[in-house]
């Protein structure tokens, strides 16, 4: 269980719409194509863009959205909060596995929670003031949904826990014996 799951219990505490990225561009036909090597469908950025807003624009309350480049689409100024769950890789890697994602896929994720590239984007994107950083590490999503919350609620300060993989013994030991130049 992952961003989605907390997502849609957030959303479920808060009384707030949820749009999911990924379904939205499949269910309205927002993509351009089938990336194979990845084994997913290619979003078209503009044209989701351009229906977030007008979902935004719609909207009669706050809307939680969920997608792991959702920095990248929602117009900055409607943004309050940003969210980065962190998984540690070794969990990751299990999972996606075990979801049958190609292997590249599957090290090319890994890597990202590895050095921080959603976290790294979304603060390029929103500023270091509105991206907190939630460690997920043996954590149950009402668990973290109900921090979220806190935090939206003003109860507790957005912040940044500086989740470091690459220093824990499991990212080393993952790591032996890959070979990074081919996956």
């Amino acid at each position: 269980m992952g961003k989605t799951t907390v997502s849609r219990l957030l959303a479920e505490s808060m009384g707030w719409q949820l749009v999911n990225i990924s379904e939205l561009a499949e269910v309205e036909n927002l993509t351009t194509g089938f990336d194979s090597i990845r084994g997913t469908s290619v979003v078209d950025m503009e044209g989701i863009r351009e229906r977030l807003t007008a979902i935004i624009e719609k909207a009669e309350g706050p809307i939680v959205v969920e997608g792991h480049f959702a920095y990248d689409v929602v117009p900055p100024e409607g943004v309050s909060h940003a969210f980065v769950l962190r998984r540690p890789p070794w969990i990751l890697k299990e999972e996606l596995e075990a979801r049958g994602y190609p292997g590249d896929k599957v090290w090319e994720n890994v890597e990202a929670e590895l050095i921080d590239v959603c976290l790294v984007e979304a603060v390029r994107a929103l500023g270091e003031e509105r991206v907190c950083e939630i460690d997920t590490t043996e954590r149950q999503p009402a668990e973290i949904a109900e921090e979220i919350a806190t935090v939206i609620r003003g109860m507790r300060p957005c912040g940044r826990t500086k989740v470091d993989w690459l220093g824990r013994e499991e990212t080393r030991g993952m790591l032996e014996g890959r070979d990074v130049r081919r996956g």
